[in-house]
């Protein structure tokens, strides 16, 4: 099986359906506005695209906490921006990728450099899940379902308009639990 390691989550696809848009030629003449998401996959068989986005956030503390230094006013102020961050984050490579991946159905001039880098076509049939899969060494996780529903409700309008009926972030423990090739 190939594989894919990137922030302590590895991908082991079951074929060579697979690439990164950082690694293409067409998206890096794009690139200097564009954020993209990690891996691109697609199951042949069920006609599903797979980007998916990871990230290495291991759990929600901050070594301030320990600094008698810090109020716990300026700790909370200081996840709250950290979080603001990382959402913003996934928002833009969600909403950058999708148009990049919009851009090659449409047979648009970059939209077709980039599809020359993927082993794969799509096609209006096409069903697009988008993945954001986070290392998350806590075994709390109200934390990722707080990002994931604020994350879900920025992206919906972007969903609706892209027929995209998947879109999540999630922990690796629970991606691994749905996708088998996730560890």
């Amino acid at each position: 099986m190939p594989g894919f390691t990137e922030s302590e989550i590895t991908l082991n696809f079951p074929d060579n359906n697979y690439f990164r848009l950082g690694d293409c030629d067409g998206y890096k003449d794009l690139q200097n506005n564009f954020a993209e998401m990690d891996v691109c996959w697609y199951d042949q068989e069920n006609k599903v695209l797979y980007i998916i986005e990871l990230k290495n956030w291991e759990n929600n503390k901050l070594t301030e906490e320990n600094d008698p230094n810090y109020t716990e006013e300026h700790i909370q102020k200081m996840k709250k921006g950290i979080s603001d961050y990382r959402l913003k984050n996934l928002l833009k490579k969600s909403v950058d990728t999708t148009c990049i991946f919009m851009s090659i159905l449409l047979g648009k001039v970059n939209g077709n450099k980039i599809q020359n880098c993927s082993p794969f076509t799509i096609s209006n049939d096409t069903v697009i899940k988008l993945l954001s899969i986070i290392n998350w060494t806590e075994s709390d996780s109200t934390y990722i379902s707080m990002i994931n529903t604020q994350y879900r409700s920025k992206f919906n309008s972007y969903a609706k308009l892209f027929d995209i009926k998947a879109f999540l972030v999630l922990t690796k423990e629970k991606a691994s639990e749905l996708f088998e090739w996730v560890s």
